[in-house]
């Protein structure tokens, strides 16, 4: 037996679909940033992500003593960088900017959840900010929210997807 919906209830149904669907468009923006992500981020990002809730005092202070192992190390094997306007983010901060190394961002976030060396694709990812990013862009990494623009040698931007539904702290 097969239901009649009448016809104003039709309408009314798919124009509240299109209302939602065209406010779902602007729950997210994608904000071009002078600072990059934290160790501290990626790691409350990734615990989310996999299990659902933010990590665990014994996981936090587990991950930050590997992290602060990796950054021992890196130094130990790049003294220059104590030279370098970086060293304070690096080091103290483990937050990436710009001009740090593949190897910075590996040591600060560990691996990406994605590589691309796709123009079409990290134009996609960078949204309004492309015409910016693309005069040096080489590659892109991406993390949970996060985008990493390299050139040949270091990272020339860094864009993030911000939901309006987060909490704002200005």
């Amino acid at each position: 037996m097969m239901i009649r919906v009448p016809r104003p209830a039709r309408v009314l149904a798919l124009f509240l679909a299109l209302a939602a669907v065209a406010c779902a468009d602007k729950l997210e923006t994608v904000e071009q940033t002078s600072k990059g992500p934290t160790a501290w981020d990626m790691l409350a990002a990734r615990s989310v992500a996999v299990n659902g809730r933010e990590p665990s005092f014994d996981e936090k202070r587990y991950s930050e003593t590997r992290v602060e192992a990796r950054i021992a190390r890196y130094l130990r094997e790049h003294p220059e960088l104590e030279q370098s306007p970086r060293y304070t983010e690096f080091r103290f901060w483990r937050q990436v900017s710009p001009g740090a190394t593949r190897r910075e961002v590996e040591v600060l976030l560990e691996e990406p959840q994605e590589r691309t060396i796709d123009s079409a694709f990290m134009a996609v990812l960078a949204e309004r900010h492309w015409t910016e990013i693309e005069r040096t862009a080489k590659e892109a990494w991406v993390y949970y929210g996060w985008v990493i623009y390299f050139d040949d040698a270091s990272v020339v931007s860094m864009v993030r997807r911000v939901s309006s539904l987060e909490p704002q702290y200005d």
